[in-house]
């Protein structure tokens, strides 16, 4: 009799597990409707590092930005491949050729929004503002921060890896396409003063020419020392900055120095900054014995959409032209018209004329 119990309750435990299994094959009756699955939504912000080290909240999608100052502009420009995110900038410094190598700018920032001025900014629904720290009081950052517009500190822009790090820093606000151009422009800036320094390897220092940028400004000489981003360019180039070391008054951002202690220095080359302070050298008597001006070697140094000797994107073209100013043999099958065409249609998109590069490189 317990045999009989025994077996039917084991068949029917049997039976209900048959039954479990054959529900748990079908599984149309277990399943959840895919309605019902909750929908991964996507962040609608991320962060990036200022200069500072601080970490800073801007939206997930960058469209709208505002550079505050012109080398910023033209990096974004040349990051953005045409995409038009410039919805304001520090107009002063926006050249009508800028206007015209990026047409997209004048489609993205058609009232000409001032990246100086809060209201504007906040008129041109910017998202994300950057540049120097000193470009705002505190009072506009709060003003900035209450209508919702993030702004990225960038200070280090005084030498080659500060300007390295802001152009990869800006290549990050603006995206993941803007930032793979962005490690493509840094390789290549670098690979310049690579370059320069194996060719010039071999100058002994005493042999190294002695060169000096000049600006006139206010009447008086303002020069370059080593503190200068320029002067990267001339200690890859081979050269010997002369002013290095001086100590003068400040003007400005550069030093004031006057004819007798350039006479003391004898520079071989003179970079001026623009046009008019290479004529007020050579038209300097007190200057007409040096072997720049004897020898009629006084350069202007080239400008593009900027000045290659200051902090901007073109400061990458200084030291291949220099080191064909001051080692021609070293650099013989270095064509300036040529690198500054293949960089027009590398990092501008732009079709270069070889007059025009010869415009451009002649100086303003």
């Amino acid at each position: 009799m317990k045999t009989k119990q025994a077996g039917a309750v084991a068949m029917a435990a049997l039976m209900v597990a048959g039954a479990l299994l054959t529900g748990c094959a079908g599984g149309g009756d277990q399943s959840v409707p895919a309605d019902d699955v909750p929908a991964v939504s996507e962040p609608t912000t991320r962060t990036v590092l200022d200069s500072n080290g601080t970490e800073v909240s801007i939206p997930a999608d960058v469209e709208r930005v505002a550079p505050g100052i012109g080398a910023f502009a033209q990096v974004t420009e040349m990051l953005t491949q045409g995409s038009g995110k410039i919805a304001a900038a520090a107009v002063k410094q926006i050249s009508d050729d800028f206007k015209s190598t990026f047409p997209d700018y004048a489609q993205s920032n058609p009232d000409n929004r001032d990246a100086s001025s809060v209201e504007d900014l906040v008129a041109a629904e910017v998202q994300v503002v950057y540049g120097p720290e000193s470009l705002y009081s505190d009072e506009q950052r709060a003003q900035l921060d209450e209508a919702g517009i993030a702004f990225v500190a960038l200070n280090n822009i005084g030498s080659v890896d500060g300007m390295c790090e802001s152009i990869l820093t800006i290549g990050e606000i603006l995206g993941s396409d803007e930032q793979a151009v962005a490690q493509r422009f840094v390789d290549y800036y670098r690979a310049g003063l690579s370059d320069a320094e194996k060719r010039t390897a071999g100058i002994a220092d005493a042999d190294k020419r002695g060169t000096l940028q000049l600006n006139m400004a206010g009447g008086a000489y303002t020069c370059a020392t080593k503190d200068d981003i320029s002067n990267a360019y001339y200690v890859a180039a081979g050269a010997r900055n002369v002013a290095a070391d001086y100590t003068g008054a400040k003007s400005g951002q550069y030093p004031t120095v006057d004819a007798e202690q350039i006479v003391a220095w004898n520079p071989s080359l003179i970079v001026a900054m623009n046009a008019e302070t290479k004529d007020a050298v050579m038209a300097d008597p007190a200057l007409a014995e040096i072997d720049a001006v004897r020898n009629g070697n006084v350069v202007t140094c080239p400008t593009g959409l900027y000045l290659w000797c200051v902090r901007s994107g073109e400061g990458a073209l200084m030291t291949p032209w220099l080191g064909t100013a001051l080692y021609p043999d070293l650099f013989s099958d270095v064509d300036m018209v040529n690198v500054l065409q293949d960089f027009y249609q590398e990092f501008y998109r732009a079709d270069l004329s070889a007059g025009d590069a010869e415009i451009i490189l002649a100086g303003a």
